[in-house]
Parts: structure tokens; sequence; C-alpha cells
């Protein structure tokens, strides 16, 4: 049930689905290993390990030492040798480094179920690491690989290298966290095949430090708490710590941070409050050409003090606007977040140690007529009056670990559509895809991070959803709205569906009325008008994606998915009628409309969760 259409940038996706899933939430990959380049040489290798008693390849410049030469190394196995020795071919990537840490392998095969283990110690709890496992074999052989307590089920790596022997292997990825100084790994066989390994990377994630700075206003301020609308991308602050650290929001960006009061507060004798706070900050990330649409998100949590001056020697008192400002500044205010959820492009982010929130602003506080200043201060912070609003300057800082696997990778997709019906009312379109590029559009998203070949259906039926607008150049535009379908089929057989992503679409038809630019075949009784990007700058459509299903399932929408079209419509000829009245008339009669044709180009962002 391998799906030979896809390309390997979506292997992952077929793979689990097909040979198993990952349990426990983790985040695994499975890969072909073809070229050094498709592994992870990069960072802090801690082991870089070759099965199979065949020497010690250098592999792009990391030398992989055989098991026995790693003191903090032990194997469980039944024996080590070359693959060949069970009659496959070696072998053959180009590159024989490479070829020589695929042929290694360590197997357990006494019978029945087996399980070929590796555990290696140095390992430091809390710590992230990247775990590469590699294999190459000449016929399947279903294992379940277990790496600290997680597992990938009937793992198949025959089929994961393409079941093909004498090319390439295939890798596990895997990402997590030490709980404990050693790392376990299992691989346990199914159906009394062999278990095998042939190599192991063992890599320290290392950690980036950033520093955002942002501003705002209060939404709400009253005794207990305040709630605050913030802005990013600015900054640093002339109170905030000098730091070098990259940013890790932009301009972009906006937050809700809610904080509210959890103990009584702390006056000192210098009348200085300091109050126990715990509260969350929610992050936005909104897209740059449509601002009210999310592109992800981070959920904080955590808690900390807020430190007032309430001492009315030291307030800022406007008494033309009938009100003082209460200062919180550094060094007191500050809040310790931790990382409940990250969304779209945050997903890749893993919080390492504490995130920090430190404030720095004034409330503006009613001046009560008759009251001293002090007794005033004090009287609106018990809660008995209502509170004006504050402002204030906010430094978050940090460390994170990025997940490669979730960054977020743009793509354009092509493909040409027919109408199965068309009408004034609406059209049902069936597309093809695996076309292009068409000179017509400019793509700047990577060309590896394509999620659709030749072999996935696609459907878009749409509805009108206004009346139509003719201008003075008789361009016609109208809103439609309705849903997408993409559908990749079984390959055995070929009525199941495999996976579907699903989506709701909103745009505005736009076609060339104006006969002077219409072809006309009096012979063939036809007129064909123009339609979609050649008449306008902005996309013919917008869509959300609103699921993604079986092969497509890891598949996570970042923002709109745009639609943009070029395109004929065909309709009758009508003796009788001049040309423009022709194609008018065609408007409002769907016996007029023969037909439609079109090139599409669907372009995008998404990332992929865990399976």
């Amino acid at each position: 049930m391998w799906n030979t259409r896809m390309n390997t940038s979506i292997a992952l996706v077929f793979v689990l689905s097909l040979f198993g899933t990952v349990a426990e939430g983790n985040d695994a990959e499975i890969l072909p290993v073809n070229s050094p380049a498709d592994l992870d040489l990069s960072g802090n290798i801690v082991y870089a390990i070759n099965f199979g008693n065949n020497g010690s390849p250098n592999v792009d410049g990391v030398a992989f030492l055989q098991d026995q030469d790693y003191p903090g190394v032990t194997l469980g196995k039944t024996g080590e040798d070359l693959a060949t020795i069970q009659g496959g071919a070696y072998p053959d990537t180009g590159d024989p480094d490479l070829d020589k840490l695929l042929a290694g392998v360590a197997w357990q095969n006494s019978g029945g179920n087996v399980t070929t283990s590796v555990n290696a110690s140095g390992l430091v709890i809390g710590t992230p690491y990247q775990l590469q496992l590699i294999f190459y074999t000449d016929h399947s052989r279903y294992m379940d690989i277990i790496v600290e307590g997680s597992i990938v089920a009937r793992y198949d790596p025959f089929r994961a290298q393409g079941s093909t022997d004498g090319m390439g292997g295939s890798m596990v990825k895997y990402d997590f966290t030490a709980g404990d100084n050693t790392l376990n790994v299992d691989m346990k066989s199914i159906s009394s095949n062999a278990s095998v390994i042939s190599g192991l990377i063992l890599t320290e994630k290392p950690s980036v430090s950033f520093a955002d700075y942002g501003s705002g206003t209060t939404t709400q301020l009253f005794a207990g708490g305040a709630v605050w609308q913030l802005n990013w991308g600015q900054g640093p602050w002339t109170w905030s710590d000098s730091t070098e650290d990259q940013p890790l929001l932009d301009t972009n960006v906006s937050a809700v941070l809610d904080l509210r009061t959890t103990a009584a507060a702390d006056v000192s004798a210098d009348l200085v409050a300091t109050l126990p706070i715990g509260g969350t900050l929610i992050l936005t990330a909104n897209d740059e050409d449509y601002k009210d649409v999310s592109i992800g998100t981070m959920v904080l949590s955590g808690a900390g003090i807020n430190v007032i001056d309430i001492n009315a020697s030291r307030v800022i008192v406007d008494e033309g606007s009938g009100m003082f400002l209460a200062p919180f500044h550094p060094p007191g205010p500050k809040v310790t977040l931790t990382l409940e959820e990250a969304t779209g492009v945050f997903a890749y982010i893993n919080q390492a140690g504490t995130w920090e929130l430190s404030l720095a602003g004034s409330y503006a506080i009613p001046l009560i007529e008759g009251l001293e200043l002090q007794d005033n201060i004090m009287t609106a912070l018990g809660g008995n009056v209502a509170l004006i609003g504050g402002i204030g300057e906010f430094a978050l800082t940090g460390q994170y670990v990025p997940d490669m696997s979730k960054m977020v990778k743009s793509f354009c997709e092509y493909g040409t559509a027919v109408s199965l019906q068309l009408g004034a009312g609406g059209a049902l379109w069936d597309q093809t895809w695996g076309k292009g590029p068409y000179e017509w559009f400019q793509c700047d998203a990577d060309p590896d991070s394509g999620i659709l070949n030749e072999n996935i259906a696609g459907m878009l039926e749409t509805t009108t959803a206004g009346p139509p607008q003719v201008d003075e150049n008789l361009i016609l535009s109208f809103d439609f709205g309705g849903n997408f379908a993409l559908t990749d089929y079984n390959d055995v057989n070929p009525d199941e569906i495999a996976g579907e992503i699903l989506g709701d679409v909103k745009g505005t038809f736009v076609a060339d009325m104006n006969a002077a630019n219409a072809v006309v075949d009096e012979a063939a009784g036809t007129i064909v008008i123009a339609f979609g990007a050649e008449l306008h700058d902005d996309p013919d459509a917008l869509i959300t994606i609103t699921e993604t299903k079986g092969t497509f399932a890891s598949i996570q929408a970042v923002g709109l998915w745009k639609w943009h079209v070029i395109g004929t419509i065909t309709c009758a000829r009508v003796p009788d009628l001049s040309v423009q009245d022709n194609i008018m008339a065609a408007l409002g009669n769907n016996d007029l409309l023969l037909g439609a044709d079109e090139e599409i180009v669907l372009s995008g962002s998404y990332y992929r969760s865990s399976p």
C-alpha cells in the first residue's frame, strides 16, 4: 500500500499512516537516506555510531565510530556484519562512506519476535536531543521502534527506502528531552523477522536565546488586575538589560496580557506596594496581507510580582486632567512564564528553561475631590473608584530549542481544471495537479515543499454570493463562495480515499466581457472570453483549510491559502445577436455557456504536526 505517487517531501505521512503510528505524542519523522545531505550532521553530535564491524566511515566530515569504540554504548544483538551476508546487494548511493555506514548491520535473530537494543549513557537530564536511527535492508522486516518509551509501530525500513535493494536506506528521526542519563532504543521484530540497525546519530540540540520588546495599554484596569493589549517588534528599552539576542517576534505580532493579583499587597514603610500576580500571555502572529488572519499563536502562563510606587511624594500629578500616575518600573515587576501551546509559525518553538516578562510603566488614577493625595491613592488602589488606564513597555526574554520538522514551509502547486457545471449561480470544477510551473505566476516558495502531484484529484464547487458588476471597460466581477477538496486515492483500491484536504473558499470572479477582446469562431459557433489573473492583481480566491485527513493528516495550514487562475469561458454564438449582446446574454442564460477551462496555482504555507 506504499503510495508511490507522492514525492519524498511527504513520505513521512504515508509511511506513518501505512506502517503504523507514533505513540505518546512525541515527534518522529521517517525519511529516505540517499545521500549525506539526508542526514543532519550539524550541531553538537554526542554519538555517531556505525554498526556492523565494518570500520569507521567518515560521512561529510563526521566520523562514525564502531559501537565497541564507545565505552558508554552497549548493544543487545545476535551478531554484526554486512547486510550482504543475507544475499542482498551492497548499497550504491554514490558516496562510498555513506554506503559503508548503510551496509553494516547489527541484528537479533534468535527465533520468534526478537529485540535488537542500543543503550548509550552520558545524557543530561532535561536536555533536548535529536536522534537519527539509520537502516538498510534487502527485504521487508517490520519492527516496532521504541525510543524512551515512545513507539514507531510497524516500521519497515525496506519500504521506507523505496522497496529497492542496492540503493539508499532510510531513517527514523526523533526529538526528545532526556528524562534520565541513558538513551534506550529497542528494535522489536514483528512476524518473526530479524530486527536490524545500521547506524545512529545522537545530537544535543542547542537552545537559542531571544529578547523581544513591546508596548501597550490596558483594555481593562481594576484594583485586582489588568488586561493589556500589546504590540511587539520594538525596543530595546533603556530600562531593560541590553542584549544582542535575536528577536523571536516582529511587528506583525500582537498580544493580550491578562494579569490578576493573587494575594494581598505587601506595602513597605516607604509606601512601595508589592503584589503577587499570575496570568496569561497570548501572542498572535497575523498575516502581513490580511491583518485579521492569524498565522500562529503562543499561549504562556505564569506568576510573578508587580511593584507599584504609591508614595504621594513620588507620583506624577496632573491637576488639569484630574489624575495622577502611579509608576511601576524595573527591577521589580516581572512574570516567569511557561509555554503551554504553540501553533502555526510558532509550532517549531520548544521552550528551554524559564521565560521572563519584565514590565515598566504607570497607571492613571483619578483625583478625588476633597481627599489628600495619599488618601486618594489608597482609596483608588483599594478598589473604591474606577481606574483610568495604564501604559507600559514590556521585555520578553528566554531560550528555546527549534524543532526543524515543524518549521513553516511555503508551497506553490500547479494544476488545470475544467468545468463540469457552469452557470450564473455557480460552477463545479474538476482539477488535475502536477502541472506547471506557469510563466504567468511568480512563486517564491521552496520548490521542495510541494504537497501534491499529478495523481491527486481536486474538486471546487462555487456558488455566486453577490450580484454581478460590470465596469466601464466591460470587466465583469462578482463574489462567490464555496468548498474545496483535494483527494488522494489508495493505489491498491482506487475507489478508497486515502487522504483529503478540505477547505472553505471565498473569492471574486473577474472576466473580460468586452467583445473587442473576445475570440469569435463563426464557423464553430463559439465565442471565447478570458477570466482570472490577467485582469486583476489580487488572488482569485482565499481558502480556509478546515480539515486534513488520512495521508494529509499531519499537514497544518498556516493562514489562508491563495488561489490564482487564468482561464477561458466558451459561449455559444447566436447569429442574430451582435457579439457584444451575445456575450452579455450569456450572463443570464446558462444554455449559452458551453464550458470553461483554466490553469490554477494554489499557494500557501503549512507545517507538519506530530503524526
